[in-house]
Formats: structure tokens, sequence, C-alpha cells
């Protein structure tokens, strides 16, 4: 992977990034993140927190930190939407609350577009908690986008990046999809524009889902769902919910 720190920036410097960042209720996970942001080498060139009608201090925390805050309608596909339209960046990098990127993360994604353009990218997702379970998971999900980047083009929108152009070009995330809206998106940008790549740049990333649930369970839905994402049966996914599991 990835990992080495940079000597210089001249490679990525003209690329700007604008982090776009959905949110609901996210108050205790928003903070780390945000400072994790403003601590990068390469500096995005903003960061818009999009919530959703949180009702706890999300909304107070987004502004106290100086980012561009928007208020929305909740709904995570609605709200990287959003956030894509009020942007400015080359490159759209969304985020959720509870990721957690390295200092250099954002040099290392603005390095891999300068060396090799693509249409839209996942990072290599790193499980922070969830257990030997969740992190078992984890590498078997990044293995599974790797080797399949040109063939079943499956990504996760734990973590999405793709051009600013290219996002609003072709529509953006479908908001009528709450369930496999990433790999969607990726299916719909790739013919039209070109290479998908599961970048080897890692990303710490929660598995919560995992210790809420729990690992078995958890395992069991991504193993029905998986299939009707390798097929693209969209709406037969969205019978599936991730609340029934609690």
């Amino acid at each position: 992977m990835q990992s080495q720190c940079p000597s210089t920036f001249k490679l990525s410097a003209m690329i700007s990034i604008s982090v776009v960042i959905p949110t609901l209720n996210e108050a205790q996970r928003l903070p780390d993140l945000l400072q994790k942001l403003k601590s990068q080498t390469h500096a995005p060139l903003e960061i818009i927190v999009c919530d959703g009608d949180s009702a706890d201090q999300t909304a107070q925390i987004a502004r106290d930190a100086g980012v561009t805050l928007l208020a929305t309608e909740r709904g995570v596909s609605l709200q990287r939407n959003a956030g894509a339209h009020a942007s400015s960046g080359e490159l759209l990098v969304f985020l959720d609350a509870d990721d957690a990127p390295l200092p250099h993360f954002l040099w290392q994604v603005a390095q891999s577009y300068r060396k090799l353009p693509f249409v839209i990218a996942c990072p290599w997702f790193v499980a922070l908690d969830g257990g030997r379970a969740g992190k078992l998971c984890y590498l078997l999900f990044n293995l599974g986008f790797f080797l399949g980047q040109s063939t079943l083009r499956m990504g996760s929108g734990v973590c999405l990046i793709c051009p600013r152009d290219k996002f609003l070009a072709c529509g953006g995330f479908d908001e009528a999809l709450h369930l496999g809206e990433d790999i969607h998106l990726i299916r719909k940008l790739c013919p039209r524009f070109g290479l998908h790549r599961h970048l080897l740049i890692p990303l710490g990333t929660s598995a919560r889902r995992f210790e809420r649930v729990g690992a078995l369970k958890l395992m069991g839905f991504y193993a029905r769902i998986t299939p009707l994402l390798v097929l693209g049966l969209w709406r037969r996914l969205q019978n599936e919910k991730y609340d029934s599991l609690s």
C-alpha cells in the first residue's frame, strides 16, 4: 500500500479537492474527522458538511469548525448530491463522519489521480474496530473490489472519489436508492467516462455496525445482498434494509 511520506507536493499541487460529508447525529465522531482533514499535508479546498436535520450538536460543530454547512433533507444520496453541487474542487472526496484519514491521505489521492486519472475510485478500507470478524470482512471487501475493478466494478460509499465534472455530468447518486447507490454510481460513470480504480491508499474506517448488529448477522446480510449488487438488481435491493438487522 502507498504509505510513503511525500518529500514534495508539486506533483499534486494543482489538484483541488472538495470533501463532502453527509451527517446525521454525528456529534461524537465529526470533530475527529474535521481535525484530521485540517491536518492534511494536501489541504482540501473546502470541507462541506451536509446535515440531514441532526437532533444533536452536529450542525453546531460544523459551524464552530468554520467549514461549509448545508442543511438538507435526510437521505445520504441526496446529501452527497447537495454537497457536490455546492462544491468547486476538481476532485470530490465523499467521506463518512466516522472515517479516519491519515495525514497524507488527500495528497496520495491527488498523486494517484495525477499519475493515472480515473472517473471514480475507492481507497483501501482498514477496519478500526469490529474485532477479527470486522477486519476479515473488510479484507474480503478490499480484495473483491481490487480484483474486480475492471469487471464487476464494485466499491463502497464509505469513501468514493470522483472528478466533479464527471459526477455532475452523470447526474450524481440516484436518490431513489438507499442501498447500492455507490455501486450504481460506479457503473453509471465507467461506461461513459472510463477508468474505475481501487487505490492502494489506506483509509481508517469504522466497523461499528459489526459491534451493534453482530458479525454473523451482518455477514449473512452481506451474503444475501451481494448477488443483487453484482447483478445490478437495484429495485429488488431496496427491499433490504440495514435497520431491519437492529
